[in-house]
């Protein structure tokens, strides 16, 4: 007999479908307040939160046991603070257990839910109660099976990094926990970290693992774990990324007691612009694992790249085992970190080696490292400037902060240094410099013996000074730079706004002191110049010798300096130059020409005075004095000097003229005079000796004016003479007057 077309047997049929139908449509018309009344007194006593549930509360029988609750709110412990609501939660049950009067949940349902979770100062979290095993005597457990989050969003703060998150709206699943081969995990949503009103950066998020939940080891493992962060929408400013790329695949265990990470291994990839700057990094993490309360990472390696238009970073560390503790402290006895930073104009290259703490993952101290490098610039083609320092260094990247203490050798010499650096984005740097020896030379371009190192038409690059912004103080015992030597140099640096000022600049020159100051304004177009320079007792011929190849004068100087300039190159520093010069010289001389010889010779020689004589300098010449005088004004590269006064025990020596640094010329008229009490120069009392300097400034050429001379002598001569024939002529007059005086007298 076919029971599909039996009348009784189609008539059973639809009564149990019927009574199935009712059994699960039934709950969504019916309250069921008794359950509401076991399930959160149930829920109070094991956890000692409040279950609120302020709708509707009903049981669905089909297709498994399970609990409806509409606006559901769960407290904190002992409190009535919110940790979590919902609009509507499913709990399903476990049919067996239920048939013995307790209720196991296997599955959880939210829609719609608001969760607010809190990392605590000693690591721990505020749901970790929630995750402890129960006493299995209580009529609750849980056996989840399935826990799914739709349209949920989570409120992260953590008090020990003081940070805080925003992860919403957001699908989550993690579904066949108990099911060793269908376990899975998936996650669609958005992330904003910050909060909704002001945040830092936000994004999209995916991922998707296969899940194992092992009941009797209470934990987890995430295989297979697959996750992106895309960046969708603005950073706030200050932070400046955009474009970020974070991918994470591996495989984790976590345990539940308390929620921890406890294994697995996890490598990360990221990329992202901020400001003009492309960032890529990647973390790679092998081996994980947690044991005595210590979660170990290790063979861990990270590496980071950065590229702008002005420069490219790259950094490598190497740990071979770093331990952290819950609290998020991080130690590593041993760690690598290898740096090169390379501009258009520098290379720095750094290899550290040192312990290594971190704290909270945003705090990293190197506390006894060794660093050996080096440092080369383009104004410095022929080597790099080695360097081999100890000290301690404190990262900050919450802040963007890096604090460096050293101690050891800069190209040889003993170098203390301190270094603070704020704001990644926008460096601002602090440093103190003391070094033995800095000698340059050996980097400096190679050049012929007498040749000039620089070119005048060659630009000045002070592209450094677009974003600088640094403050400190630089000290150098010595300073080498070819033949320059500068002793004791000391000097503050302030540089921002593309503006840098040395005040106080200070130095030993030459057996003399030099105190100042420069500044350099590059916020124009066109940069500008000023240096305040006093220099006193210095010795300078030797300066002459070394700085400009030529020695025209000897003696212990004193300069006043106050000039100007403006350009990028020396040629139009030179030709821009105004301000005021004031030269002082003492017991030295000026080689090349012999002016006391001069006036001997003219002095014996009167009688054959002819014309105007034109003479090379000869530098075994000297025309040595006590004293020299001069103040010059420079304008547009042009100096001009109109009161220099030479003291001499033999002559006397005045004049003035005009510098061109442009044209590197001299135009300059002297006039020499003799002192009357030196006897063998008593012929030329009250005459001068003019004397012209023409031609370059580093080769002149003077010409002695002897027919002038020769008209003083003339002059001199004539005047002489007058005064005799004049009481000649009055005889007659007085013979004739003598009379009449005589006439009178009668």
């Amino acid at each position: 007999m076919d029971l599909r077309h039996s009348r009784p047997f189609r008539l059973c049929l639809l009564l149990v479908t019927m009574l199935v139908a009712l059994a699960g449509i039934g709950p969504y018309f019916f309250e069921a307040d008794w359950m509401r009344t076991l399930l959160t007194t149930q829920i109070e006593r094991d956890t000692q939160r409040a279950l609120l549930i302020d709708g509707r509360t009903r049981v669905v029988l089909l297709p498994r046991p399970a609990l409806l609750l509409s606006n559901t709110r769960l407290t904190e412990p002992g409190n009535r603070t919110v940790f979590a609501r919902t609009d509507q939660v499913k709990i399903t049950l476990a049919p067996w257990p239920l048939l013995h009067g307790k209720l196991e949940i296997e599955a959880i349902d939210f829609e719609n839910p608001q969760l607010k979770i809190e990392r605590h100062a000693d690591g721990s979290y505020n749901f970790d109660d929630l995750l402890r095993p129960h006493d299995p005597n209580n009529k609750l457990q849980f056996a989840l099976n399935r826990l799914n989050f739709t349209g949920a969003r989570f409120d992260y703060r953590d008090q020990f990094l003081g940070e805080s998150a925003e992860l919403g709206p957001l699908d989550f699943t993690m579904d066949n926990l108990a099911d060793p081969s269908k376990g899975r995990l998936d996650i669609d949503g958005r992330l904003l970290l910050g909060t909704a009103q002001a945040p830092i950066w936000q994004g999209r998020v995916k991922a998707t693992a296969a899940m194992r939940y092992h009941q009797d080891e209470r934990r987890i493992l995430v295989a297979g774990l697959n996750l992106a962060l895309t960046q969708d929408g603005a950073s706030r400013p200050g932070v400046d990324l955009k474009n970020v790329e974070v991918s994470a695949v591996g495989n984790l265990v976590y345990g539940w007691q308390p929620l921890r990470l406890t294994g697995g291994d996890l490598k990360l990839s990221g990329s992202g612009q901020r400001a003009d700057q492309q960032w890529q990094g990647e973390i790679n993490i092998p081996e994980i694992r947690y044991t005595q309360n210590l979660l170990g990472l290790y063979r861990m390696g990270v590496k980071v790249d950065m590229k702008s238009h002005t420069a490219q970073f790259n950094a490598n560390v190497a740990l071979p085992a770093l331990s952290a503790t819950p609290q998020g402290t991080m130690h590593a006895d041993d760690a690598a970190l290898n740096v090169r930073l390379q501009t258009p104009h520098q290379l720095l290259q750094l290899n550290f080696k040192s312990p290594l703490d971190m704290h909270s993952g945003t705090l990293a101290r190197m506390p006894a490292y060794k660093l050996d490098g080096l440092y080369a610039h383009k104004a410095l083609p022929r080597g790099a400037i080695p360097l081999s320092l100890t000290g301690d260094a404190l990262l900050d990247l919450r802040n963007e902060s890096l604090q460096v203490t050293s101690a050891g050798e800069l190209d040889h010499s003993h170098l203390a240094a301190s270094f603070n650096l704020d704001d990644f984005v926008k460096p601002r740097y602090r440093v103190q410099f003391d070094l033995a020896k800095l000698d340059l030379s050996p980097y400096l371009p190679a050049v012929a013996e007498g040749a000039k190192s620089v070119k005048d038409d060659t630009a000045l690059d002070l592209g450094f000074l677009n974003t600088l912004n640094a403050q400190g103080e630089v000290q150098i015992g010595e300073l080498v730079m070819q033949k320059l030597h500068v002793d004791d140099l000391s000097m503050k640096l302030d540089a921002h706004d593309r503006k840098l000022t040395l005040d106080p600049l200070s130095a030993t020159l030459y057996e003399g002191q030099l105190a100042g100051r420069l500044e350099v304004d590059a916020s124009n177009k066109t940069p500008a110049w000023r240096v305040t320079q006093k220099l006193t007792n210095m010795n300078v011929n030797t300066l002459l010798a070394d700085v400009l190849d030529t020695s025209r004068f000897e003696g212990r100087g004193h300069l006043d300096l106050d000039i100007s300039a403006v350009g990028d190159r020396p040629s139009d520093l030179k030709r821009t130059a105004g301000g005021n010069v004031r030269v002082l010289l003492n017991k030295g001389a000026i080689r090349g020409i012999d002016i006391e010889a001069l006036l001997r010779t003219a002095s014996q020689q009167l009688k054959a005075l002819q014309g105007s004589q034109t003479q090379l300098l000869n530098l075994d010449a000297r025309t040595r004095f006590s004293e020299l005088n001069a103040t010059m004004q420079l304008k547009h590269g042009l100096a001009s000097n109109s009161d220099l006064n030479v003291s001499a025990g033999v002559l006397q020596l005045k004049g003035g003229g005009t510098l061109n640094l442009s044209d590197n010329a001299v135009d300059y008229k002297l006039s020499a005079s003799a002192n009357p009490k030196v006897p063998e120069l008593k012929g030329l009392v009250g005459l001068t000796l003019p004397i012209t300097l023409a031609g370059t400034l580093d080769a002149p050429q003077y010409k002695i004016d002897y027919a002038n001379l020769k008209d003083q002598i003339l002059a001199r001569q004539k005047a002489e003479q007058a005064p005799k024939k004049t009481p000649a002529k009055a005889k007659p007059a007085d013979k004739k007057a003598t009379p009449k005086k005589a006439a009178k007298k009668k």
